[in-house]
């Protein structure tokens, strides 16, 4: 069984398939909801709380990459996994796009699913943040070092698939109270004191996307503890959470209960000398997890690679080796989408320029970049551009940038 149950849901149109999936994973532990359509899929998101989605892609008349998007502008962002045909990787890709984990290639075995379920893939993730040789990643790692000898209330902030979560596991692993458990709050839930007061950490994810009503409820539940007693509080949320605060987004007063220590993870972007050891450590991983052969990228592949924005961080890279364990070492050979530079040249003014058109397009690039950084997540879009709610969805719909969100 796994260490950490989840809740999942299962939407898939073949009832066969479905209960076949959830009769696995309900053996496994977890609790499972399963609906067979993605209409009842998403319904199922907007009645009931989930860690994790599977779904298929193929199913009529909302297909599986309207679940991906119902799942992921979820608040928070639920977590998706994707079923797809052998032949259809591309449509898989799409849905990586729009923020899913990763996918399955059908047919799949027992020992897959349960492999990348298990944890949300503890095996092949680790403690990924700490992994590589930057001068970033070598201060991550004496941070992480050092707070994991205090109880201080930690707040992680990082961009969407940079390893927040991880870290704060490594942090709970490490920490004075590992030998209890970790409970990861959900908005809105009040845990039951007993239960809080056996936990050794108290895990608030994405707390920054947490509703009003929500955030004065964990207040509460926060008063109740005490400074330096179990559990120790760690929080994730992405960067800019210190001006949603200011902008009175988020309650002010839960931000500097939150901003005790303050951790920042850097983007792939930020560190490139990580990407090499990163791609083993999962090349590595996923090879012992389908009991495969590892391919290696070759100087040129890698080359190319890292002039690649990385815009889904370190998930990105995993998800790139499991597809090259699966699928072999062409599928190092992805599309390169380079970081744009924040000292592009300015533009040449000649007899026919069109100033408007050309701010036009550097918004048009900026919105781009933000759903990339941010996975679509519209309110975490508003505070990484400093936009209103309605200013932000007239100009994505200006720019037919919509479905993208």
């Amino acid at each position: 069984m796994s260490s950490s149950p989840l809740s999942v849901l299962v939407v898939d149109d073949n009832k066969t398939a479905a209960e076949a999936v959830a009769a696995l994973l309900r053996r496994d532990g977890h609790q499972v909801e399963v609906r067979y359509d993605g209409r009842a899929g998403i319904e199922a998101m907007g009645a009931l709380s989930f860690d994790l989605v599977l779904t298929d892609l193929r199913m009529e008349p909302i297909d599986g990459l309207a679940v991906v998007r119902a799942a992921r502008s979820h608040q928070p962002p639920i977590d998706v996994m994707v079923f797809t045909a052998f032949g259809s990787v591309d449509v898989a890709v799409e849905a990586m796009r729009l923020g899913a984990l990763d996918f399955l290639t059908k047919p799949v075995t027992a020992d897959q699913i349960l492999n990348r379920v298990a944890g949300l893939r503890p095996a092949a993730n680790g403690d990924f943040p700490l992994i590589g040789d930057s001068d970033a990643t070598v201060g991550l790692r004496e941070q992480a070092s050092t707070m994991a000898r205090v109880r201080s209330t930690v707040l992680i902030t990082g961009e969407p698939g940079s390893g927040r979560r991880h870290l704060a596991r490594h942090l709970h692993a490490h920490g004075l109270d590992h030998g209890r458990p970790l409970i990861v709050a959900r908005p809105g839930q009040v845990i039951d004191e007993d239960r809080l007061a056996q936990a050794g950490t108290l895990l608030l994810s994405d707390v920054d996307s947490w509703s009003q009503d929500a955030q004065v409820t964990l207040l509460r539940m926060l008063e109740g503890l005490e400074a330096g007693q179990p559990p120790r509080v760690v929080a994730s949320a992405t960067p800019g959470i210190d001006m949603a605060a200011a902008q009175g987004e988020m309650a002010p007063e839960l931000y500097f209960r939150l901003a005790v220590l303050v951790v920042r993870i850097p983007p792939l972007r930020e560190r490139p000398a990580d990407l090499a050891p990163l791609l083993r450590h999962f090349l590595s991983a996923h090879a012992a997890a389908f009991g495969k052969g590892a391919p290696m990228a070759t100087p040129t592949q890698l080359a190319q690679l890292k002039s690649h924005a990385w815009p889904g961080n370190v998930r990105e890279v995993a998800n790139l080796a499991e597809r090259a364990v699966v699928l072999g070492g062409h599928a190092f050979d992805m599309e390169i989408r380079p970081a744009q530079g924040a000292d592009r040249p300015l533009p040449t003014l000649a007899e026919g320029f069109n100033l408007p058109g050309h701010l036009e397009e550097i918004e048009r690039t900026l919105l781009v970049r933000a759903i990339e950084q941010t996975g679509g997540d519209r309110p975490a879009m508003c505070r990484l551009l400093g936009l209103e709610r309605n200013t932000l969805r007239y100009k994505l719909n200006k720019y037919a940038l919509l479905d993208r969100t």
